[in-house]
Formats: structure tokens, C-alpha cells, sequence
């Protein structure tokens, strides 16, 4: 599910399993954009199996890394960075896959943080499913960890971040969505996690559909016990597609160019 900053713009879409040749494949379902009220009056018409992912803020953040607090020595995180950022975003942040600063609980959005008002519309109105939150048992004292079979008993709406899925499935940061690698890079790692699209092809999709594939992928790992989370429950948890994210990701170097010969006489040198 891809939130949008425009009402009628949001974008859901959906996976289900099927058994091909080659073995099983997700096949997405792509629908119109609507409104947070249409979306959510659709996903809850599939009953209560369905399970979501939302790329938006859960919720606005506890301010749990402010100064003195206790749990900015238990991640190291060094003095005067990350205060206002909720544990879950710090945990991606420093991983170099940075997100949106989410406001402060009773704080007033920007107008740049409007578009997070339709994940919390969305958020509350798939409340039947209830929200994951891994439980003391399954964190421990931790603040990222492996999703278990079992965990639809947390809870079938998380919160996600495309950009976070997609590395984490590549390996490392892959050039701007916009971009025809990127977009290259983005549709080559769907379909290589079985994402099948019989409607159209990936290639026909927009980069709006592409990341709510995305966040569909991540609500699969949820389902099937085979993604991770990060962040601190009592905050909000994101949903990632992989058991344990890598120390950090980063772009590949640029292909090697050949230098051209300079037409320019060089300069003289001042003495």
C-alpha cells in the first residue's frame, strides 16, 4: 500500500500465491488509486486474512531518544544526532536508508508531513486487523529482529518502507526510482522474488504501483514468517522483507568511463 499526499491517490496493491511452472509465483493485483476510504472498505472486504503493509508512519513518534534518555546508550548513538527521530527510522538511518522525520506526539504536521495524515487515517481505519507489535517475548530488549511463523497473532497491519524493501532485496541502494536503472533495477528484483503481474507486465506499472508491490512484498514476509522488523514496540515496528538487514547499503560504483583527449592547450603556470 503507497501512500499519497493526494486523497484520491492512493495506490493499493495485492499478492496472492499460485503454483506455475516454475513453482510458486506471487501475482499482483493491481487497483485504481482511491481514497483511504475506499482502500480500506476494500481490504477489509477480503475478510479478516488479509494482511497489509503501509508505506506511512504508524504513528507520530514517542520522543524515546531525546537527550538523557536511556535508550540512546543502549543503541550508541552518539551525543546530539538522532533526537528526533523514532527508533525505527534511527535503526534504518543508520543503515543509509534514511525516511521522512516523523512529528511528535500532539505536534502539529508541515505541510511537507501532510502527506503522513492519510497513513494515520488508513492505520486507524484497518484497526479490525490490529497493528503488529512484536510482544517482550518475541523483542526481548531488542530493537530489530527475525519475524517467526506465528506472527499474524501480533497483529496484520504493519508499516513499511519501499525503499528499505527494495535494498534490503538487492543488496545495496540502487540508482533513484526515477531513473531507467533504477526502475530497471526495482522491477528485476521483483520479479526474481516470483512477483507476476498478468496484467500488463511490471514495465507498465508506475513507480507509485512499483513501490506498493513493494510494500506488498514486505506484508507476504510478514505473513509467512520470512521478514524482520526494526524499531521499538512501544513506538511502532517497520517490516522489512529480510530476517536481518545488512551494516549498511550503498550505490555501486559508476562504471568506468575512458577519458577524452583535452582540445584545450594547457595553461600557462605564474610564477
Amino acid at each position: 500500500m503507497d501512500i499519497s499526499a493526494k486523497p484520491g491517490n492512493q495506490q493499493l496493491v495485492t499478492l496472492h500465491e499460485r503454483r506455475g511452472a516454475d513453482g510458486r509465483e506471487l501475482v499482483a493485483t493491481f487497483y485504481e488509486p482511491g481514497t483511504v476510504a475506499d482502500v480500506a472498505q476494500t481490504i477489509l472486504a477480503f475478510g479478516g486474512e488479509a494482511v497489509v503493509a503501509i508505506d506511512a508512519p504508524s504513528a507520530p513518534r514517542l520522543d524515546l531518544l531525546t537527550k538523557g534518555k536511556p535508550l540512546r546508550d543502549v543503541l550508541q548513538l552518539p551525543e546530539g544526532r538522532y533526537e528526533t527521530m523514532r527508533v525505527c527510522d534511527t535503526v534504518l538511518f543508520r543503515r543509509r536508508l534514511p525516511l521522512y522525520p516523523v512529528p511528535a506526539s500532539g505536534a502539529a504536521l508541515t505541510q511537507a508531513q501532510g502527506w503522513m495524515q492519510q497513513g494515520f487515517d488508513l492505520f486507524a481505519a484497518l484497526e479490525p486487523l490490529q497493528r503488529f507489535t512484536p510482544d517482550a517475548a518475541t523483542a526481548q530488549g531488542q530493537y530489530e529482529g527475525p519475524i517467526h511463523d506465528g506472527a499474524l497473532r501480533l497483529g496484520r497491519v504493519a508499516e513499511t518502507y519501499p525503499d528499505a524493501v527494495f535494498c534490503a532485496l538487492l543488496g545495496h541502494r540502487p540508482p533513484p526510482k526515477r531513473t531507467p536503472h533504477g526502475l530497471q533495477q526495482r522491477i528485476m528484483i521483483l520479479k526474481e522474488s516470483r512477483v507476476v503481474d498478468d496484467a500488463g507486465g511490471l514495465w507498465q506499472r508506475t513507480v507509485d504501483e512499483l513501490d506498493a508491490t513493494a510494500a506488498a512484498y514486505a506484508a507476504y514476509t510478514l505473513a509467512t514468517g520470512q521478514g524482520g522488523w526494526v524499531g521499538d514496540p512501544r513506538e511502532g515496528v517497520i517490516v522489512v522483507p529480510v530476517p536481518r538487514l545488512q551494516d549498511r547499503y550503498v550505490r555501486p560504483p559508476q562504471p568506468a568511463r575512458a577519458r577524452l583527449v583535452s582540445a584545450s592547450p594547457p595553461r600557462p603556470s605564474s610564477t
